[in-house]
């Protein structure tokens, strides 16, 4: 009986040992917290994401701009994909390179070597830049382990094509999908990727029923985020940020100009203080912003104890 007793504490012990470690085990990389963040969203810690890069330090869309993000302590840094003639994902904002390269032309008319012969222009369109436009690849290389990747533009028809960078990087838990379709068009387009990739869907103008939009991606898909705008605080979409926030789920705005938050953007908060809209909106249910200005932005957040 003595050892039958022994027997059965020694595996009582064991057990809890073996969930004490598995619970306490640390995240092995930087974009692994991140990532915890960003499916467990608190109220006294708030994502900071860069759009475009830190385009006022480095060209919009370039590997130095996606740097200065991985040097400031960003969380997420948003960019844009578009594909080239030869089927290559290369980061540009416009269907076009005209506004921010040396060249002139849609994106889609030129090979991955001809766009890479062409330089990016800084912020202020100014040449003399060194950088080249990268690919997505080169990009997901370089945020490997460090931060997450906010990928814009590839709703359409390149997430298989993204996908399967991702894969061959091994940084499919690095970049968040998003798009406006709704849950029914992006299945029957990508199907079981769906299940593979981190997608957030975007509440903006095209939902009509905001409320039927997120039940129906939450049944199907249980999204982990959802980006949300709004023209008003009277809106159906900003209501819907405390339905999100009881769902425990991340509510990223992008505080960019008037009509994606009803004002309370980035001017607001250089003009009147960071309280006026950065503030607000994390008062109003925010756990990620995206910013033009992420210097100010973290020293806010990290004045106020809600980023490290």
């Amino acid at each position: 009986m003595l050892k039958l007793k022994n027997i059965t504490i020694v595996l009582f012990l064991h057990i809890f040992s073996l969930g004490f470690s598995q619970s306490t085990t640390p995240l092995r990389t930087k974009s692994d917290s991140i990532l915890h963040q960003f499916k467990n969203p608190v109220k006294d810690k708030i994502l900071a994401v860069s759009h475009r890069g830190a385009w006022n330090y480095a060209p919009e869309n370039s590997l130095m701009a996606i740097q200065r993000c991985i040097d400031l302590g960003i969380d997420i840094v948003e960019i844009d994909v578009r594909l080239s003639k030869d089927g290559h994902l290369v980061l540009m904002h416009d269907d076009t390179i005209d506004r921010t390269t040396t060249g002139k032309g849609k994106v889609s008319n030129f090979t991955l070597s001809e766009l890479q012969t062409f330089r990016l222009k800084n912020a202020c369109g100014v040449r003399g830049s060194r950088q080249q436009i990268p690919t997505l690849k080169e990009a997901m290389l370089l945020a490997k382990d460090k931060i997450m990747i906010n990928l814009d533009k590839v709703e359409g028809e390149t997430v298989k094509e993204a996908y399967e960078i991702l894969k061959v990087t091994g940084t499919v838990n690095q970049a968040i999908f998003k798009g406006r379709a709704t849950v029914q068009t992006m299945y029957k387009k990508f199907g079981s990727i769906m299940d593979s990739i981190i997608y957030m869907p975007i509440v903006i103008d095209n939902v009509d029923d905001p409320s039927k939009y997120v039940n129906d991606y939450n049944e199907k898909l249980k999204p982990f985020a959802y980006e949300v705008t709004f023209e008003s605080v009277d809106s159906k979409k900003f209501k819907l940020i405390k339905e999100l926030n009881s769902l425990n789920v991340t509510v990223l705005t992008i505080p960019l100009w008037d009509a994606l938050t009803a004002g309370y953007t980035d001017e607001l908060a250089l003009l009147e203080g960071p309280d006026a809209s950065w503030g607000w909106l994390i008062e109003n249910g925010s756990n990620a912003i995206m910013t033009d200005r992420p210097d100010e932005l973290l020293d806010y957040l990290r004045s106020k104890g809600l980023h490290d």
